[in-house]
């Protein structure tokens, strides 16, 4: 029983270190997920902005019919199904016709360079014409386009960043590296690791709790602006499973702070104790003497 109340006190000790641990590595599983969310169809499903042509909009047959064309060899009819979602490194294009391209129904691109796709001229919509305002060409007409997959780029491209969010991963890589080397007796300099680690956790707190409320701020802005600009014709969807993961893990993050620097003040509080116990121990100790002193006094006494 004595044992057995020995062992859990033992690991009831080293609980907190082993939670911050835990906390760490699911950070990192998290926001790895997070960047990659929309680079391939694997992850398609965690994304941060998805478009979509709005069936309840009044240019919807519009757009309908718009697309009930060839282009060249190109079969677009159904193309204003599709569905797009943006992630930080990548858009994914799903409900793609089957006679467009070979029976694709789904694909994944980087976030740069769209541009070049077949698609990315396909899905342009030429809503209306307006007057030139060059006085030299007053008959010009210039046509007003809207283009889902071009707004799907600029999400990922200028809207929501994913530097921030690779050095969150790379920073929490480390701190868990140093975590656990810590950890590790009989290893040098583990106090001033100790000391970085404390650190590197309240800089990464305050670095990715910027990331957090930005990508907040570019999804709701996005499902804001766009349907509005649009004269709702795109409807848009907030990707509330990205959104939970920056704001979980960024939570996490904060308690693990919290949990590193309970132990950092526990542990001074208990060495300044063992001070205090170690001086109050020499102090109440009598004056120690040499016996040849005594001696020395004793015959000088005698003599005199």
């Amino acid at each position: 029983m004595i044992l057995y109340w020995k062992m859990a006190w033992f690991f009831l000790k080293r609980m907190p270190k082993v939670i911050s641990l835990v906390l760490n590595l699911i950070t990192i599983f998290l926001t790895v997920f997070l960047l990659m969310g929309c680079s391939n169809l694997s992850n398609d499903s965690t994304f941060l902005v998805r478009y979509k042509f709005d069936r309840s909009s009044p240019f919807y047959n519009v757009i309908q019919k718009s697309f009930n064309q060839s282009n060249g060899t190109t079969q677009m009819s159904g193309l204003e199904q599709v569905s797009i979602a943006s992630g930080y490194m990548g858009v994914c294009i799903t409900n793609i016709p089957k006679d467009y391209d070979k029976g694709v129904k789904s694909v994944c691109y980087p976030r740069k360079d769209l541009a070049n796709n077949p698609l990315y001229n396909d899905l342009s919509i030429e809503l209306f014409n307006v007057p030139s305002s060059d006085k030299k060409s007053t008959q010009k007409q210039l046509p007003i386009n809207l283009n889902i997959l071009e707004l799907a780029e600029t999400t990922s491209r200028y809207v929501v960043h994913p530097y921030i969010l690779m050095v969150t991963v790379i920073l929490a890589t480390l701190m868990f590296l140093m975590l656990i080397y810590s950890t590790i007796p009989a290893l040098p300099f583990k106090y001033w690791v100790l000391r970085a680690t404390l650190c590197v956790s309240a800089f990464l707190v305050l670095f990715w709790g910027i990331g957090a409320m930005w990508t907040h701020v570019g999804i709701h802005a996005c499902s804001k602006l766009v349907p509005s600009a649009s004269m709702g014709i795109l409807k848009i969807h907030r990707g509330i499973k990205a959104a939970a993961m920056s704001w979980v893990s960024f939570a996490f993050l904060l308690a693990q702070l919290g949990i590193l620097w309970f132990l950092y003040l526990r542990d001074r509080k208990n060495l300044s104790e063992e001070i205090d116990k170690i001086n109050n121990t020499n102090n109440n100790q009598p004056p120690f003497h040499n016996p040849g002193d005594l001696s020395d006094s004793s015959t000088l006494n005698y003599k005199v």
